[in-house]
């Protein structure tokens, strides 16, 4: 056997492996005595059919198994001695076609590769990044203490609707004659949060309603153009929601307004817990505390995202892409094909980018991830998905229990890792720039992560 590799440019390369007879015979062989032992052939007891009716019989077969099985091997022990850093898989070239089969014929197998690029890390305290301070307003603990009180509050019914109410209507869809449809959509009870309405001229219908007034409305305006909504408001299939009137009439039954509770020692006690809150000024403060550590989450998200994306794109790696395309369109064929692979390369090649980068800072800063940092990154992220911030009752030693089955799932496992990666090489980038402070109201933050996921695409 003969394996050579023809390099047509940094990113791309050909493998060409020949075999000959002498190196497939021997596995024909062995598969023919294979074929012996388990085929089922009527008057010939098992184990002892002739050679001569197993090649009759199988011949071709036997023959092609065993050129793909040689030809795979000397494909994958060459790039494993010759340490070649692949993208994908080989895709075997279109001039490798074999028309016909002959046991005694030389075949020569020839495979595209797609090579991982070479770069140097260009990354020093000449790269500067902002690092936000969200500054945490009396008019946002306002909010936060006001939210608190309606979450504890009660439901009241009330005979006039104001901006924080709840109308319970009964829908009917309404002909261009403004008549209700034979037929038609009715729905009864339907709760209209006056609050959520976006579309002013319906917000303006509802304020001042009384129980027992009729209205008409245009459902679509109502809710925001949005079909699901519309299709869970009127309790009908979300597929017919284009068939219906625009149209309905809103008959009152009843409104409900949301009576926000004192603040008082029940209310610290049934949010916090016995005796941990006890004044109005602590619980200004706590609150105060959680937006802080809340706001410091998302401020470091947003920077190490702008971090990474920046650093990626200033390296300007480069991908073998037409041998990329051509593989995932052979590997993943129920994902990609020749009209859809050109839009949707771009997020695989951001990927793939990403995870280059992502290995060069580690490999350069000799950083390994260990057990410890999966399991550290394992405790974070349920962390996150119990909101357990600071204050929780639920410490690492309580988190590791909770954790410990899932980390025995394979999936579960790889998320983990890929976790405790990103975190290490966000470690390593943020001990090589320059990081600069700088204080931001919520509502300017706001604005910057709206703009970071508008132009990244997250």
């Amino acid at each position: 056997m003969n394996v050579t590799i023809d390099k047509k440019d940094a990113l791309n390369a050909t493998i060409s492996v020949n075999i000959s007879s002498a190196d497939y015979q021997p596995e024909i062989e062995k598969k023919i005595k294979d074929y012996q032992k388990k085929a089922n052939v009527p008057g010939f007891r098992p184990g002892m059919v002739p050679k001569g009716m197993i090649e009759k019989m199988f011949g071709n077969s036997i023959l092609l198994e065993s050129i793909n099985s040689i030809a795979s091997k000397g494909l994958f022990d060459f790039i494993d001695a010759e340490k070649i850093n692949m993208l994908g898989q080989p895709v075997m070239s279109e001039d490798s076609k074999v028309d016909e089969l002959s046991k005694n014929a030389d075949y020569t197998f020839k495979f595209d590769i797609g090579l991982a690029p070479q770069f140097e890390l260009a990354i020093s305290n000449e790269d500067v990044f902002t690092k936000y301070k969200v500054v945490i307003s009396e008019k946002e603990i306002d909010d936060e203490v006001e939210r608190i009180q309606r979450k504890a509050g009660k439901l009241t019914i009330v005979d006039t609707a104001g901006e924080d109410d709840i109308v319970y209507g009964n829908f009917v869809e309404l002909g261009d004659n403004g008549e209700p449809i034979e037929g038609g959509v009715s729905t009864d009870n339907v709760p209209v949060l006056i609050q959520s309405i976006k579309h002013e001229e319906s917000k303006k219908q509802f304020l001042g309603l009384n129980t027992g007034t009729t209205i008409q409305v245009n459902v679509f305006d109502l809710f925001d153009q949005n079909e699901s909504e519309i299709s869970h408001a009127l309790n009908i299939d979300k597929l017919t929601v284009g068939d219906i009137s625009k149209t309905f009439k809103v008959e009152v039954k009843e409104i409900k307004r949301n009576e926000k509770a004192e603040l008082n020692q029940e209310l610290f006690d049934s949010y916090y817990g016995e005796g941990v809150i006890t004044s109005v000024e602590q619980l200004r403060e706590k609150i105060k505390g959680e937006l802080s550590v809340y706001f410091e989450s998302q401020t470091d998200h947003l920077f190490e995202h702008e971090m990474l994306d920046t650093l990626v794109s200033k390296h300007n790696i480069q991908l073998p892409d037409a041998f990329l395309k051509r593989w995932l369109i052979d590997r993943y064929s129920d994902k990609f094909n020749n009209d859809n692979i050109d839009e949707n390369y771009e997020k695989e090649a951001s990927y793939l980018k990403n995870h280059l980068f992502e290995e060069k800072v580690l490999s350069e800063a000799g950083t390994k991830v260990e057990e410890a940092d999966i399991k550290q990154a394992a405790i974070n992220y349920t962390k996150s998905m119990f909101g357990a911030y600071g204050g929780s009752a639920l410490n690492d030693e309580m988190l590791e229990r909770i954790i410990e089955p899932s980390m025995q799932k394979e999936d579960y496992r790889s998320r983990m890792i890929n976790l405790a990666v990103s975190q290490k090489v966000r470690d390593v980038l943020k001990s090589k720039i320059t990081i600069s402070e700088q204080d931001i109201n919520t509502e300017d933050f706001y604005k910057l992560v709206t703009k970071h996921n508008q132009d990244h695409k997250h």
